[in-house]
């Protein structure tokens, strides 16, 4: 009888651990396959409001291949941010409201404490392209439903995921809030990236490339190629927020 409470007490304890599974550490994001896709644009374009002409760091068109990765299906909310890093330094303030004018040093870091990564910049334009060939991830008109910029945000922040999402269920790839990715910003890198899961420059530069536009942006920033140094201090006028990534493998 004795041996029978014992097996008993056991199995109940057993069966009352929670499982952890791959399903629980991705929960919140969305399965990129992987896959091939022609990354940057052969369109010239105006940086003007940057004090720039050209748009050369978006060139030349070149294929890149990778393997398949996970990505948040949301920008990061200031209230998971607190959750996790303990603080809130955002200037506009909110629980639904992207984390921004953060570093990228911090953007990493809240990644890694969840066991995720920085998305590289490849896999972040493959995921915001999202297997189209169009000038936007929804046709070659800008349509107001996908997206907060600065023609329809009133200038100022909306809660995450209020916009339509792209092709593979993100929201919030353009504008909400430029995003850090994991690579150091390179202007002619495009010349001679690799085919296969490119990295970024193997040398360190001033500053990691966000990518994405934000709510305060114009019509003529809202595409999937924009890239920039990012900086994320007071002088900008843009704010930089983060979604995270995460290898399928």
């Amino acid at each position: 009888m004795k041996n029978l409470i014992i097996i008993k007490f056991i199995f109940l304890l057993l069966t009352s651990i929670p499982s952890v599974s791959a399903d629980n550490t991705t929960k919140d994001m969305v399965l990129i396959e992987k896959g091939c896709f022609m990354m940057g644009t052969d369109k010239i374009y105006d940086y003007l409001a940057f004090g720039e002409r050209s748009n050369v760091r978006e060139r030349p068109v070149h294929k890149v291949c990778l393997d398949s990765f996970y990505l948040d299906t949301h920008e990061v909310t200031q209230k998971k941010w607190e959750q996790v890093m303990g603080y809130n330094n955002s200037v506009h303030k909110g629980p639904n409201i992207a984390v921004n004018q953060i570093k990228w040093q911090e953007a990493r870091k809240y990644c890694l404490k969840l066991g995720n990564k920085l998305p590289t910049e490849a896999e972040w334009e493959y995921a915001a392209k999202a297997g189209t060939t169009t000038e936007y991830p929804w046709g070659d008109k800008i349509n107001r439903g996908y997206v907060w910029y600065g023609g329809n945000s009133g200038h100022t922040h909306h809660p995450v995921g209020t916009r339509k999402p792209n092709p593979w269920g993100l929201y919030d790839m353009l504008c909400g809030v430029w995003e850090w990715v994991e690579d150091w910003y390179e202007e002619f890198y495009y010349k001679k990236s690799p085919v296969n899961n490119p990295k970024g420059p193997l040398d360190n530069f001033s500053w990691h490339v966000i990518r994405g536009g934000s709510w305060i942006d114009d019509k003529q920033f809202v595409r999937t190629t924009i890239r920039y140094p990012g900086m994320a201090d007071n002088t900008e006028d843009f704010w930089v927020g983060v979604r995270c990534a995460q290898n399928a493998s």
